[in-house]
């Protein structure tokens, strides 16, 4: 047995250091740790103002309240996303309004969108999928001519650049998440980046359940705060953060050549304005004929793989309140039956990438 993960969090003694003067400080809620880890957040995106919170889904859902969405109100959201794009909708009593996707970019495009706008669009939300960056200029462009404000659900994709430019000030709202595998993490939590000063202090009230100043709530917020304990994770694991993505990028360039010549393997194509991902995954596209005897074969050489999350129109919630047909998105539909994310982590060996590669190659060949 191998036992090569397909994710292996970068995690050590600075970050239990850390864990542990914060907890020796007597302060481990909410306090100066996390407004460090903000300051330093926003610095490091080139943002003007960040929200720290207690994970990515509530970041996602305060950009939704920010912007006073609600009932009657549609959003456009990609089908080929982790449910909570779409959740965060529905909690505020709205409605998701589903698109397709490109599956050789991972990604919707404002083409995709566009044919979804209706006089109840309120908001559009992108999804940096796998880590990749979607054409934000072209949004940009699309949010002007519409007036319809973006709002992104970066989960994946802190540390990427757009057009040389990192990931945090091309949307009006941009969501992260630290969940435990992603190229940062603080076991769980988020963080807002934003260049509005007015939604900037909106949020602020909005993760402290409404509240302006003690026990004077203006707003229906909830409890979304982060604790000066993820926050110290984060500062430590922030100083790495350049280091661990320049190492997954060589370990893809590694898979690139090798998968180069396998027609029946196909890596991630990038995108001229994104060839600099943040490198959370690692997908390839396998025949849907044999993609399962692929993953059948690595996991009995003990490598760990993961399939890409499932369309949300066909999760059996959506399905009952919308019945959304397949055949309205082929590209989403082909990318959940093709993709497979294989291992990429930081101090993963030439040898266990030529592993993984030849292994799946055994198969296919």
């Amino acid at each position: 047995m191998k036992n090569i993960p397909v994710a292996n969090p970068q995690v050590g003694i600075a970050e239990a250091q850390a864990v542990y003067d914060v907890i020796m400080s007597g302060w481990v809620s909410m306090g100066p740790k996390v407004q460090q880890f903000e300051k330093l957040l926003a610095d490091y995106a080139g943002a003007k103002y960040a929200v720290a919170m207690n994970n990515g889904t509530s970041t996602l859902q305060a950009c939704l309240v920010a912007l006073d969405i609600g009932e009657g109100d549609e959003v456009i959201v990609p089908t080929l996303s982790y449910i909570s794009s779409a959740n965060t909708i529905l909690f505020q009593n709205a409605t998701p309004v589903f698109c397709d996707s490109d599956p050789d970019l991972f990604n919707a495009t404002v083409e995709h969108v566009r044919e979804k706008i209706s006089p109840r669009t309120r908001a559009i939300m992108t999804v940096d999928m796998k880590g990749l960056p979607v054409d934000y200029e072209a949004f940009a462009k699309l949010s002007a001519e519409t007036g319809i404000p973006i709002v992104s659900d970066s989960a994946e994709s802190f540390g990427a650049l757009y057009k040389g430019k990192k990931i945090g000030t091309q949307a009006l709202l941009h969501s992260f998440s630290f969940f435990a595998n992603k190229n940062l993490t603080t076991g769980e939590g988020g963080v807002v980046l934003t260049d509005d000063a007015g939604l900037y202090e909106k949020l602020k009230i909005i993760r402290n359940q409404g509240q302006e100043g003690r026990y004077h709530h203006t707003l229906l917020g909830n409890n979304f705060r982060m604790t000066d304990v993820q926050a110290a994770i984060g500062i430590e694991q922030l100083k790495k953060l350049d280091k661990n993505i320049g190492g997954k990028a060589k370990i893809a360039r590694q898979y690139d050549e090798i998968f180069s010549d396998a027609g029946s393997v196909v890596g991630p194509k990038m995108p001229p304005y994104a060839c600099n991902p943040s490198w959370y995954l690692y997908t390839v596209k396998v025949d849907a004929n044999i993609r399962d005897k692929v993953i059948d074969h690595l996991n009995n050489c003990g490598i760990e793989t993961r399939l890409s999350f499932p369309p949300i129109h066909a999760q059996p919630l959506y399905r009952e309140l919308f019945d959304e047909k397949d055949s309205k998105f082929p590209g989403a539909i082909r990318a959940f039956d093709e993709f497979l994310d294989i291992p990429i982590w930081f101090g993963m060996s030439e040898k266990q990438v030529n592993t993984v590669a030849s292994e799946i190659l055994s198969v296919i060949n």
